[in-house]
């Protein structure tokens, strides 16, 4: 995604928050916001604070350029309007479609409430790495990376120690969602999520022939990163021939949040 320099000055004040509805971010909070897309700067308070002793505003209108074109840049406009830092986020969205629109983009809200470019000639980067061997250790560093969130869709999940590297993140904030198939295995073997406060739902789908095994083994990290495969996330599964897949992908992950928010609904259906 890439627009013009009029559009870049105009996006000036959604990120500094003067003159604009958006949140007003001091020096520190900008650089924070920016380095969760791709830019590595430091706040010094003792050195001028922001890089080059520069003002706010002329900090976010060179870091708006230099991400202007690159994959990240898609998610830093999408990170201006999102629910969990914004209040107003689909006002936000209707002022930033005002300037992007002349850039052939613009601000969808899909069904899962998440506010997603689209336009013309978008290409979205997606990056695919696929895991045969130490597959548990990969699902740990996937986890430890998550920033906002985490939902699990796992057959049966009795690996203690992801479930503790999980409990860490809702501990510290994150919103946390695990869904496991209803069977004698998650009542013997099955970890207690919901007893520490974590959205827990075991679900047998119902169909015109019965009960049905909810076989799925995928996680969602903060709706933009996908693990999926045949690995189930239990003691044995290590000892198996395994493979997983973690794919950088926000149109992925919105794909399987769709496919889970359908798992926790038939779940509440069944309960009514």
């Amino acid at each position: 995604m890439k627009i013009s320099e009029l559009s870049i000055y105009a996006l000036k004040p959604f990120v500094t928050g003067d003159d604009s509805p958006a949140p007003r971010m001091g020096g520190k909070e900008m650089v924070t916001f920016f380095n969760h897309f791709g830019i590595q700067d430091v706040y010094l308070y003792d050195n001028g604070g922001l890089p080059n002793s520069a003002s706010r505003k002329d900090y976010a209108v060179a870091t708006l350029t230099k991400l202007n074109g690159t994959p990240e840049f898609k998610l830093m406009i999408e990170g201006l309007v999102d629910s969990r830092r914004v209040p107003n986020g689909d006002d936000l969205a209707q002022l930033i479609n005002e300037i992007i629109k002349h850039d052939g983009y613009q601000l969808d809200k899909t069904n899962a409430g998440i506010h997603k470019i689209t336009g013309a000639g978008l290409e979205e980067f997606v990056d695919v790495e696929a895991y045969f061997q130490a597959i548990r250790e990969q699902i740990i560093d996937s986890i430890k990376s998550a920033e906002f969130s985490i939902w699990v869709a796992m057959a049966w999940f009795t690996d203690k120690e992801i479930a503790n590297e999980i409990l860490q993140k809702h501990w510290a904030g994150l919103n946390v969602q695990v869904i496991v198939n209803d069977d004698e295995n998650t009542a013997k073997y099955g970890l207690n999520f919901d007893t520490k406060g974590v959205e827990y739902y075991k679900i047998s789908p119902s169909s015109p022939w019965g009960e049905k095994i909810m076989h799925n083994k995928f996680c969602i990290i903060d709706f933009k990163k996908v693990i999926h495969g045949s690995y189930n996330w239990t003691k044995n599964a290590s000892y198996n021939n395994e493979s997983i897949t973690v794919t950088e992908s926000r149109e992925l992950a919105e794909d399987f949040s769709s496919q889970f928010i359908q798992l926790k609904n038939s779940y509440k259906n069944r309960i009514v």
